[in-house]
């Protein structure tokens, strides 16, 4: 017999759906309330549902122990209201709970996110032997884990998967949701100094895009060799990300060496791997990354795969990256790869796409007429492959005119105004130009080429008293980063007048 454990608070969205996908599997529903003010425990009792309240404490582990202690069936499954059980799991839980024995089992957690196009695929204990010895333990990202392996239980993959909606929200949701935990995480990193909450806490902070503390506690977590590699990979990858995002290529490259040495198979670092290459010249390795890491996506997204870490990527947004990177390497052999699997995503509704991308990759007069439809079709997921396509076309005005239609939808992306930028400076419209790169070091400070085109635009617009405070400034921001410092005294030298 199994016993559904759950803990909940103004669930009202989502728990219908989670306790009607184990209505048939499990014999009791225990549901420990932590204060709902909404319809939770009405939709609760309609599935006849043990109800049980509980005075929230800031403490995950405590609230779910205390379900625990309510759970009267030889089995434990434990989900989240936003969470629903995959009904092609149904006959493998009955196959497992069929006795009982000392094992505990991890199912496959689908997170979807259909919103940031960001899904993951993770792995975690959701079913274990209810056992009185056996607790959760940590005030936020609570494991049970610790709790079975020292009670000698072994712990075992399944093929059950739950798929999760808690991360199908905007980024202004998601960001709420981590600053609910941070408080609870900080006081526990201090209680403990424990490697798994600094890491969580890098992660935190991440999501909160507080760049300067997610790498300072990613860091405090890589200092512990005991660190699970996924875990590793992980903060590796994203510190990595970050300094390639700064233009420090050389720490880059060492840093996503590392991550893969850690987990060679996670889609994102392959991915940034193929970036980082991309940006150190060597488009061919590029290339093979970039392979790579669609077809260890996919492996994941068909569930030939599974990891306890692991964020998956948007297939067409592998297949613009990787035809974009087949051009820098004048690879056709990739090109036509990367081709085949789009046209199999989009089937024939990539049409009129492709048309554009045709037309631009071999130089097809665009009719003015036709640039407003022509922009339709460009979007997020395949934007940057259409910048690397621009770089192809030799109509400037085409060009020109294509991108003041879509800088409203693209004016907080750095690459697409240094790009309009560039198109005004070729164009003499300096003053224009002036205010793409001062907007775009506004969006993205850490990209020291706006530094430079900057400089020149000031310099073409008549504007060289702003260069002296612009360089400065660079200085201070780039201390560490010797080939900036390099970069910048070169300029001085070139403009002795102005630094005066």
């Amino acid at each position: 017999m199994i016993t559904l454990s759950m803990i909940v608070k103004n669930e009202e969205k989502y728990l219908a759906a989670c306790l009607e996908s184990v209505k048939d599997v499990v014999d009791e529903i225990v549901l420990v309330d932590t204060g709902s003010t909404d319809r939770t425990i009405e939709i609760a009792k309609k599935y006849s549902a043990k109800i049980f309240h509980f005075e929230w404490s800031n403490d995950f582990a405590a609230a779910r122990n205390f379900a625990l202690e309510h759970s009267s069936c030889d089995w434990i499954l434990y989900l989240d209201a936003d969470e629903c059980l995959s009904k092609k799991s149904v006959h493998e839980i009955k196959r497992l709970t069929r006795n009982k024995k000392r094992e505990a089992y991890k199912c496959i957690i689908n997170n979807i996110d259909e919103i940031n196009f960001r899904p993951s695929v993770m792995t975690y204990v959701r079913l274990f032997p209810n056992d009185r010895d056996i607790r959760f333990e940590g005030k936020v990202h609570e494991q049970i884990e610790t709790s079975l392996r020292k009670n000698n239980f072994t712990i075992k993959n399944s093929a059950i998967e739950i798929d999760h909606y808690g991360y199908n929200l905007s980024k202004e949701d998601l960001q709420k949701k981590a600053n609910r935990n941070l408080a609870i995480l900080l006081k526990q990193f201090e209680e403990s100094r424990s490697s798994y909450y600094a890491f969580h806490l890098g992660q935190t902070y991440a999501v909160l895009l507080e760049k300067e503390n997610a790498e300072k506690y990613f860091a405090v977590a890589l200092q512990d060799v005991k660190l699970e590699n996924e875990y590793k990979a992980l903060a590796y990858r994203y510190i990595a990300i970050n300094y390639a995002k700064r233009q420090n290529y050389t720490a880059a490259f060492d840093l996503i060496n590392k991550s893969l040495q850690c987990d060679n198979e996670q889609p994102l670092a392959l991915f940034a791997a193929a970036n980082i290459y991309l940006k150190l010249g060597d488009a061919s390795i590029a290339g093979k990354f970039s392979r790579k890491a669609f077809e260890v996506n996919r492996k994941y997204l068909k569930g030939e795969k599974t990891s306890n870490q692991n964020i998956l990527i948007d297939e067409l947004h592998l297949c613009y990256y990787g035809l974009e990177i087949s051009l820098h390497a004048d690879d056709k052999e990739l090109f036509n790869f990367f081709y085949r699997e789009y046209s199999l995503l989009k089937k024939t509704s990539g049409a009129g796409e492709w048309e554009l991308f045709d037309k631009l990759l071999n130089n097809k007069p665009i009719a003015m007429d036709k640039l407003s439809e022509y922009v339709k079709l460009i979007s997020a997921s395949n934007f940057d492959f259409v910048l690397a396509l621009l770089d192809h076309f030799k109509d400037i005005l085409v060009k020109l005119e294509m991108l003041q239609l879509i800088k409203e939808r693209f004016s907080s992306n750095s690459g697409f105004l240094n790009k309009l930028g560039i198109l005004l400076m070729e164009t003499q419209k300096y003053s224009e130009a002036v205010d793409a790169f001062e907007q775009s070091i506004k969006t993205n400070g850490e990209d020291p080429s706006t530094i430079f085109y900057l400089v020149s635009a000031y310099l073409q617009n008549g504007e060289s008293d702003k260069i002296p405070n612009l360089v400065f400034d660079a200085e201070k921001k780039y201390a560490n980063q010797e080939q900036v410092l390099s970069r910048l005294n070169l300029l001085k030298e070139k403009l002795p007048q102005i630094f005066l």
